[in-house]
């Protein structure tokens, strides 16, 4: 007979990692039976009955659901430290996302959040940055940073995409980055796009006074030329490096912070390809629990959705990867599925919004973020009637209005790329 693993009189301990799962048994199977199976199939068991785990072992792993609502479909499970390897993520997503979610017992099943031990935080580094170093880092303190992207995302050669960060740069912006997708192609180099655009971003600091970051894109096919990238930029004296998260993986991400303790460089999270699995509200893993493991690996800064865009990410969602990115101690929320995490003194990663930002949005991200927030505009800034560099410039101007309390309209009496702007992106 499979071991009971319900016990909704445990109480878990410091030293159980505890995952919240949604399940949807499949037909003919009650739900306890799923919930079995899955803590079962996630740790110490099998389809059938098994003879050759001793029980005192058995009983020292065991996981136990200590939660259970039905009618939410949702159950809480504790496990032992001792079930995982306590420095490595992939280890802990092969047991508590791995095989379970393609159990046919259930037609459902989604890891909605995971609170990880002492013991486990003990075990990384967390970010060497994080959102106070990269404040340090812009010297900017008291606003919002404001950052591009190059557009198009693919297609210009290393000179115009050089050309189009320095306009960002002098227009305004802190940060510029590549898009998802632009790595090393035939026409636009790593090589020659870092060089020369690191080149273009120090002129622009020396023009503007303020400090100017270019986040190149490091994503390749092996750990080895990731990492030779990212020596590049360092001796190119860069102080950014962009990363896919999602298509590189984990054990890249765990190599790539090593590696970052001797280049000193910001490690960027772009989520690309996430939806393949946070996206489905019923099955998958929730975007909660990538930007928590993107924390706990030590990522500096990570792309969480902006409400008011073009990408899929309601409010609360959008919130909640805020306060798991930028709060040392995160509150429980049964209502959002939202688990109890003390960051054990990790620092916080800085949050970005982007996707599909104009500067007539500013006032609403203002009002919802507040000043902790990497404010990212790819068309909003590079389509405005007036140039890239204009629209930079919109953009801070729109920042400067939310910070005073004082309406675009109002503000773009005298301010004309904000006047512009407004005239293409403002809903009449």
């Amino acid at each position: 007979m499979r071991r009971d693993y319900i016990d909704t009189d445990y109480n878990s301990m410091d030293t159980d990692l505890v995952c919240e799962f949604h399940i949807e048994p499949s037909a003919g199977v009650n739900f306890e039976e799923a919930a079995t199976h899955m803590a079962g199939e996630s740790s110490i068991d099998s389809w059938t009955e098994i003879m050759t785990l001793s029980p005192e072992l058995a009983s020292r792993l065991k996981p136990h659901i200590f939660y259970v609502d039905e009618k939410a479909q949702t159950v809480r499970v504790a496990y032992s430290e001792e079930l995982f390897e306590l420095g490595s993520v992939p280890q802990v997503l092969s047991a508590v996302a791995g095989n379970i979610l393609s159990m046919k017992i259930v037609d459902n099943l989604r890891l909605q959040d995971i609170s990880f031990p002492k013991s486990m935080l003990h075990e990384f580094k967390g970010p060497k940055f994080g959102l106070p170093g990269i404040r340090k880092l812009v010297n900017v303190y008291y606003r919002p940073l404001i950052g591009s992207i190059v557009k198009p995302k693919v297609g210009l050669n290393s000179e115009k995409h050089a050309e189009v960060a320095y306009n960002s740069f002098a227009g305004g912006c802190d940060l510029v980055k590549d898009d998802e997708n632009l790595t090393n192609q035939k026409f636009n180099s790593f090589e020659k796009r870092a060089e020369l655009t690191l080149k273009l971003a120090e002129k622009a600091e020396s023009e503007t006074g303020e400090h100017k970051m270019y986040l190149c894109n490091i994503t390749a096919s092996t750990c080895k030329e990731m990492i030779r990238r990212m020596n590049i930029l360092k001796d190119l004296g860069a102080s950014y490096a962009m990363i896919d998260i999602v298509p590189v993986g984990w054990t890249a991400l765990q190599t790539l912070r090593e590696e970052s303790e001797d280049s000193g460089l910001v490690l960027h999270a772009h989520r690309c390809m996430h939806s393949a699995y946070t996206r489905n509200p019923h099955h998958g893993i929730s975007m909660v629990v990538v930007a928590k493991l993107c924390r706990l690996i030590g990522l500096d800064q990570i792309h969480i959705g902006t409400i008011v865009g073009k990408m899929h990410g309601e409010k609360n969602e959008v919130l909640i990867l805020r306060d798991a990115c930028a709060l040392d101690k995160v509150p429980a929320d049964e209502s959002q599925h939202v688990l109890f995490q003390d960051w054990g003194g990790l620092k916080p990663m800085f949050p970005v919004a982007s996707g599909g930002l104009a500067p007539t949005m500013i006032p609403n991200l203002y009002s919802i973020f507040g000043k902790e927030v990497i404010m990212q505009f790819g068309g909003g800034i590079h389509a405005h009637p007036m140039g890239t560099a204009a629209g930079a410039t919109a953009c801070r101007q729109a920042l400067e209005a939310s910070i005073d309390g004082i309406s675009l309209q109002e503000y773009a009496k005298s301010h004309k790329e904000l006047k512009v702007a407004l005239g293409k992106w403002l809903k009449k």
